[in-house]
Formats: structure tokens, sequence, C-alpha cells
């Protein structure tokens, strides 16, 4: 059948760079079946909301490949609301319908227009219309809409809309319940937002979690995605406790993931946000000499580790520590040249790690340590 054939443009290889083009094929498939039926030669093929949602559905897979797509499945979708407002009972949008437009802006960071749907939605819920009703995965995907966005109104809103999530789902809302996703894109939404003690706020929403998962939701048990996000969160903000607050959670993650909980044990994005805190940390030379110990802990640790291994952006950032925590000089241009020797056993030594040793040692220095390991490129 026609539905079949978009079914299947639409879910071959769905998350590949061809989506786009598979998209637009399973979009003229549907061109050809109003053409058919319009022309009386045939009355079996007449799309209806199972044909136009599978090309919503495909055109919002391949966002993340082309942003033009999250477009195509929003002007589908009103073209839908044209003909069930015009009285084609058959076209009529459904949740599944909205949510993959909602989707498709979350995947391009066009969080308002995803927005904006799920107040449609909640508007037409409100009207009566119950099949309609915005669900987890609605909100969720707004959220993390807005995560990708990244500003301050960004994390106010998804900060809004977890607690419009939470309130409903206290009043028995069961549809709206919050899981680990939605939890973690609020977190990385206010972690980006820059807003004063989004952090804070961000380890609070850990901490709820945290709580939860004790009182048996283990479903909405934190895992290192959501501690990373954290981390990130501190490293990102003004606070002058950020190196510090971020080793804390750390060494809570490396406590629990040793009495056995995996869920929470670091990786190298753990380790590398860590390092990232210190290298970030300004104040009075108490403060800074602390964040460079946390620094320095944080890197050697990520060597001890068997399931955990360094990237080139550990190099990176360590080095960066050491251009922004000590002092121009020797002891600065010997500790950078370690680093980067230790970069090139494991076989990380790449272009961004040459760039930073250039950053952190004087000019002459920096020559010598890339030249000798022919690295001047």
């Amino acid at each position: 059948s026609f539905n079949s054939v978009i079914h299947a443009y639409a879910n071959t290889n769905r998350f590949s760079a061809g989506a786009p083009q598979r998209a637009k094929m399973a979009e003229r498939v549907v061109k050809r079946m109003e053409k058919v039926f319009q022309s009386g030669e045939n009355d079996q093929v007449k799309p209806d909301v199972v044909s136009y949602s599978a090309v919503i559905n495909a055109y919002a897979k391949a966002a993340e490949f082309d942003k033009d797509c999250a477009t195509k499945a929003m002007d589908i979708l009103k073209h839908m609301v044209k003909m069930y407002e015009g009285g084609d009972k058959d076209v009529k949008p459904n949740k599944r319908t909205y949510t993959s437009v909602i989707n498709a802006f979350a995947r391009t960071g066009e969080a308002e227009a995803a927005d904006n749907l799920l107040t449609q939605m909640k508007e037409y819920y409100a009207l009566g219309d119950t099949s309609l009703k915005p669900d987890t995965v609605c909100y969720s995907s707004v959220i993390d809409g807005y995560a990708k966005v990244g500003g301050e109104e960004a994390g106010f809103r998804a900060e809004e809309l977890l607690h419009e999530m939470e309130n409903l789902y206290n009043q028995g809302d069961s549809d709206v319940k919050p899981n680990t996703r939605t939890y973690r894109s609020a977190i990385t939404a206010l972690g980006k937002s820059r807003q004063p003690r989004a952090a804070e706020k961000a380890e609070q929403i850990l901490e709820e979690m945290e709580y939860m998962g004790s009182f048996g939701a283990h479903d909405l048990a934190p895992n290192t995605i959501c501690y990373n996000a954290v981390i990130d969160a501190y490293a990102r903000g003004r606070s002058m406790e950020k190196a510090y607050r971020a080793e804390l959670l750390l060494e809570k993650m490396l406590e629990e993931s040793a009495k056995g909980n995996t869920l929470i044990r670091p990786d190298t994005i753990t380790f590398n946000s860590v390092i990232n805190a210190a290298a970030r940390s300004f104040g009075d030379s108490i403060v800074r000499r602390e964040a460079y110990l946390i620094g320095l802990g944080a890197f050697k640790k990520i060597h001890e580790y068997e399931y955990c291994k360094p990237s080139s952006i550990t190099y990176v950032l360590f080095l960066n520590v050491l251009k922004n925590l000590v002092e121009e000089g020797d002891a600065r241009d010997n500790m950078a040249e370690r680093t980067f020797q230790l970069s090139v056993s494991f076989g990380l030594a790449n272009g961004k790690v040459r760039e930073q040793v250039r950053k952190t040692c004087s000019p002459l220095v920096a020559e010598r340590i890339l030249s000798s390991n022919n690295c001047m490129v």
C-alpha cells in the first residue's frame, strides 16, 4: 500500500544523513496519493492522518541533518489542520502528529516553536479535545529544545515547564510524570542559562531525583549523565566555589559507584567537566590554589581507572588549568611539557592539544616542546 511505502521511507536508516532526501520522497508519495484521489482515478488511496503523520515523522527525524525539515513538518501539520477544519475528518492531527513536529523543532533548537505547539495542544485539550492532551514526551521534548538553545530565558522556561509537570502530576495527572530525560534536560537548560545560582538550582533538581529514587521511584534515580550536567552547570556558572562543588559531586559518584551503584559511575565527561570547572575558577589566591589542586586531582584520577580513559579534551582542559591558575614561568612550562608528553603517549596530541600548548607556554618553550615531538604543523 501507499502508506507502507511512506513508512518504509520514514524508517529506513532514519537517523542517517540521507534522511532528508527520504523524507522528501515520502512526501512525494503523499502528493501522488492526493493527485490520484482528487482525479477520481482511485478513491481508495485518499491520504489519511496515518499517511501525513508518517511523512511528518520522517521530516522530524531528518531535522537533525537539515534544519529546514522542521519547517517542512510544520507546513504539513498546517495543511492537515486546514483540511480538517474544511471538513475532512480523516486527516485530523493526533497527539503523535503534534509530538513529531515538537520533536523536529526541539532537535533544531527552535524551542519557542516547539513550546507554541505544546501550548496549542493544551488549549485544544482545555476545549475538550482529549486526544491532544499533552504527555510526558511532549513536555520533555520542549524542555530538551530549551536545553539546546541555552540562555537565561531558556533556563527560566525549562524550569517553569518542569514545575508545571510536577504540579500536574501531584494533582493526579500521571500522563505528565517527569522522567529522567525531563530532569536531565531541565538541568542542562539551567546550566547553559548563566542565570544567578543556576548551578545550585540544577543541583537541587538532582537532589530531588535522588530523594525520589531512594523512596522507590527507581526510574527517577539520577544517572551519570544527570550528574555530569550539574557539574557542567557549575563549570559554566558564576560561583567562586564552582571547582569545590564539582569535586564534591565527583567524590560522591566515586563513593557510590565503589559501593556498586554503577548508574552514577564517573566517565570521561565527568572528569573533564571537573577539570573545566577548575580551569574556569576565579577569585583570590586561596580560591585559585584550591581550584588548581582540584583540577590536578581530577586529571590524575582519570588516568588511574580502567573503566575511564582520558580524551584529547582532557589535556586541552588541564593545560587551560595551568594557563589560568599557575603563574607564568618555568614551573608552568615544565608541567605543560609533561602534560603534552602524556597526551603523546596516549596518542591524543591532536591539533587542539598543540594549540593549547601554544596558549599555555611562552612562544620559545612551546616551539621547543612541539618541535621535539615533530608537532609543529
